[in-house]
């Protein structure tokens, strides 16, 4: 999870005191996270040309967790959800294992996108799912949001679909890592294509991606049995009138694939950007 602003951040300042101009310590990093041993940052542009001494100045402060710094440049890009870094300091080497409710993700994290600010919806999951589902992962990832629910909740299937062949390399490692492939499967490709074998199948599916488009949306209904939850992410303002439209529309969708929308929830994951959150909507389709 993310360092707060407090003690440690005092610490980095003292670190970083000759190397950057007074009149730029405003802009210290006030946060930061772990991919396992990988600490990410951002750098704001005013501290652009000090990143080398930003990145240092972290491995000198979390001495026993970091092995390499990294800086946040942008947003994840497309739907391969390809971070933007920039290499800070430290071992070039960015591939690690992070550790998280029992299980291992394994990943480059410079290249792939694992949240920790997702931790409380991956642990809410656990909680809601029941052992015996049928559940499709629609963008998987390394298994980002699935996997702890092959590993917890004794699934009958998880179906783990990923278009982006690095995380999928990675989330084929991880299912054997984890020791689940008796129950979870890696399937490489457009899941507008690849798991059209799988219509009405689904217990539960998950859609994490935060902008799927139409068709993917229909998918994930076909994808459901006549009884079954579908956990949709997006990424959207925060003004409570647009996200009303929002499930509106999407009801209308469900209603258009000849179904029905019994019960659609509301659940916040996290702050996305300035003015935008990252919701979940459960459905319930019959």
């Amino acid at each position: 999870m993310a360092q707060d602003i407090g003690p440690k951040r005092e610490l980095l300042i003292e670190l970083l005191i000759d190397k950057i101009p007074k009149e730029l310590h405003i802009h210290i990093p006030h946060r930061w996270w772990f991919i396992g041993d990988v600490l990410i940052t951002t750098i704001p542009e005013k501290l652009k040309q000090y990143r080398s001494a930003v990145g240092e100045a972290f491995l000198q402060l979390e001495p026993k967790r970091a092995r390499t710094a990294l800086g946040k440049t942008g947003p994840t890009r497309g739907i391969t959800r390809e971070p933007s870094f920039d290499y800070l300091a430290g071992d070039k080497n960015t591939e690690t294992i992070h550790k998280e409710l029992g299980c291992f993700f394994k990943l480059d994290a410079a290249k792939l996108t694992f949240s920790p600010g997702n931790h409380f919806e991956r642990e809410r999951m656990l909680n809601v799912v029941k052992s015996n589902e049928f559940i499709i992962d629609m963008f998987s990832c390394v298994g980002n949001l699935s996997l702890p629910l092959a590993v917890h909740k004794s699934p009958k299937q998880v179906i783990a679909a990923e278009i982006n062949s690095l995380a999928f390399k990675y989330l084929e490692e991880n299912i054997q890592l984890n020791k689940v492939s008796n129950v979870m499967k890696a399937i490489e490709g457009d899941n507008r294509v690849i798991l059209k074998d799988y219509e009405g199948k689904a217990d539960r599916v998950i859609a994490g991606y935060l902008h799927s488009d139409e068709e993917q949306i229909r998918q994930a209904v076909r994808l459901c049995n006549n009884n079954s939850i579908f956990h949709y992410h997006i990424a959207i303002t925060r003004k409570k009138e647009k996200q009303a439209d929002v499930m509106t529309d999407i009801k209308r969708l469900i209603e258009s694939e000849g179904r029905i929308c019994s019960r659609m929830i509301r659940k916040r994951v996290k702050k996305y950007a300035p003015g935008v959150e990252h919701i979940v909507l459960d459905i319930e389709i019959d």
